[in-house]
């Protein structure tokens, strides 16, 4: 991602931290190893993370006006 904004990064930051949770809880390191529906989930996993951090950042800063 290019130029990234800071509620972007905050986002980057949350899905990465998903998906080391799901390397974590499914305990497959190796993304060779994944099984399709194992890696759909993974992606997924990502995906969710990014949108629902970006939802939350919008939601704590509404109504916030800046100059």
């Amino acid at each position: 991602m290019i130029d990234k904004s800071p509620n972007e990064q905050i986002a980057l930051n949350d899905a990465s931290a998903a998906a080391g949770h799901f390397i974590e809880a499914t305990g497959t390191y190796n993304f060779m190893d994944f099984k399709p529906d194992q890696f759909d989930h993974f992606i997924e996993t990502i995906v969710t993370a990014y949108v629902e951090s970006l939802q939350r950042q919008r939601i704590e800063t509404e109504g916030v006006r800046f100059p």
